[in-house]
């Protein structure tokens, strides 16, 4: 099962998961609701009633589809690092 974490002031959301090999994180202040995350990966990600990304604490996503849904946000909202070594794989540091 997923977790998330979120910043203080609501914007920056992490989340990471037993069976997945990457840590995800998100910006709130910088989603724009395209939804192209969601439509990729409806099983990690969502939209809340402002139309800003979140993370869904359940069964993510396989990671291939993870990071897809991470290369399709047109502002870059959403990070993707490998959990293991904080290395971040999109977008490129």
């Amino acid at each position: 099962m997923a977790q998330v974490t979120k910043s203080p002031d609501d914007v920056i959301h992490t989340g990471t998961s037993p069976k997945s090999k990457y840590r995800i994180e998100i910006d709130r202040n910088v989603c724009i609701g395209a939804a192209s995350c969601v439509a990729i990966g409806a099983n990690t990600f969502t939209l809340d009633d402002k139309n800003k990304v979140l993370i869904i604490e359940g069964e993510w996503d396989s990671d291939e589809i993870v990071l897809a849904a991470a290369q399709s946000c047109p502002v870059f909202a959403i990070k993707v690092f490998e959990a293991e070594t904080g290395k971040q794989i999109f977008p490129d540091a």
